[in-house]
């Protein structure tokens, strides 16, 4: 008996962990997207179940504000939320920073697209996203990353996501992925945009 509650606790430790390792094990085009679910920065409930009746969904994890990246496509992608609006897109933007930073955020950059906090990692898990802070994933920068990651996130969370994008038809179906561990390196938004019919 002993031996069984073992071999199911050691299973379950290795679920978490490879949960939270950066590999190639995203989601790709045509599959399925999983359900997008949160509370945005405007206190307006998201669920992409109903979003996706009527329009598409443009889909951004991003790892917080102390990212410069993160900021630059972020402000990137705010002159650009009115094309995305024009065609039919609904934009969400997913990270594991704390709700108080999501207001600031809001405020640095004057966004009108919803940011959700991603409550226990769930969306950035749902997605394949997620990976530890860990001097194996963040080899470069580790002792500041981990530093920003225990400012930015709730308690204990040492988790961030691949700044990944995604387009979400109304099929529910992925038609565009941006998935790389290299978090310099995004999603084009005038790609993107030329890419929608």
């Amino acid at each position: 008996m002993v031996k069984i509650v073992l071999i199911t606790l050691f299973q379950l430790l290795f679920i978490v962990e490879t949960t939270s390792q950066i590999d190639n094990n995203y989601l790709k085009i045509g599959e399925k997207a999983p359900v997008i679910k949160g509370v945005d920065q405007f206190n307006s409930e998201i669920d992409s179940n109903k979003i996706l009746q009527e329009k598409k969904i443009l889909l951004l994890f991003y790892r917080g504000n102390w990212c410069p990246y993160c900021k630059k496509h972020l402000a990137s992608l705010q002159e650009n939320l009115e094309k995305f609006i024009k065609k039919g897109v609904y934009v969400i933007v997913v990270t594991p920073e704390k709700v108080e930073k999501i207001k600031e955020t809001t405020t640095k950059f004057n966004s009108k697209f919803s940011i959700i906090h991603d409550f226990n990692n769930k969306i950035m898990n749902d997605y394949k996203v997620a990976f530890k802070v860990t001097k194996e994933n963040v080899p470069k920068y580790f002792e500041f990353t981990l530093k920003r990651v225990r400012d930015y996130n709730e308690k204990e969370n040492s988790v961030l996501p691949v700044p990944a994008t995604y387009m979400i038809d109304k099929d529910h179906k992925i038609s565009y992925v941006h998935y790389n561990s290299d978090y310099k390196k995004r999603a084009d938004f005038t790609e993107i945009l030329n890419k929608i019919e």
